[in-house]
């Protein structure tokens, strides 16, 4: 079983199991399946993909860089025991099928703290509602005809209320 244990400063450590995923995204946006609200993280800082059982990672042009133990990196193969930093966010790597079932892994490093917690891929957000996403790269937005059509309905439904509002005053004036 291929892990990642995350050690966000000042939160709880987050572990998520890799092998049901193709490719997970990393980053402080809600687009990311793994959204990590920390000011060092880009909005979409990287992306680990699943190739048959071998992970890579690769940086997405994050502003403060993406690290393999201890090296800047583009791409990179992960390895049990792998150290990464998205920005000043560490996490550790676990690949229980490259050491077999019967070795235990110990850390090479980071808090050492084990919790029960595990990560799962995020649905929402929790940054605040006045924080600003300084990536130069363009959101694309994803439109929603039907919301729209809606939003469309609601506008004219006010529209006529008002008009109904007015055309009595003015009868009950007259």
């Amino acid at each position: 079983m291929a892990t990642i244990t995350i050690y966000v400063p000042d939160q709880e450590p987050l572990q998520l199991d890799l092998d049901g995923y193709e490719q997970v995204s990393i980053g402080r946006g809600p687009d990311n399946d793994i959204v990590l609200d920390h000011v060092s993280m880009s909005g979409t800082h990287a992306t680990i993909f699943n190739l048959g059982g071998a992970f890579q990672i690769q940086d997405l042009g994050s502003t403060n860089g993406t690290y393999l133990n201890g090296e800047a990196i583009s791409e990179g193969v992960l390895s049990h025991g792998s150290r990464v930093n998205f920005g000043s966010v560490e996490a550790v790597f676990q690949d229980e099928a490259a050491v077999g079932e019967s070795d235990s892994f110990v850390s090479s490093g980071g808090s050492g703290y084990t919790s029960g917690h595990v990560a799962e891929i995020a649905e929402a957000s929790n940054r605040p509602a006045d924080f600003g996403d300084l990536s130069p790269i363009e959101k694309v937005v994803k439109k929603n005809t039907l919301g729209q059509i809606a939003l469309a309905f609601g506008v004219v439904a006010i529209l006529a209320a008002i008009g109904v509002v007015v055309l009595a005053s003015m009868m009950k004036a007259a």
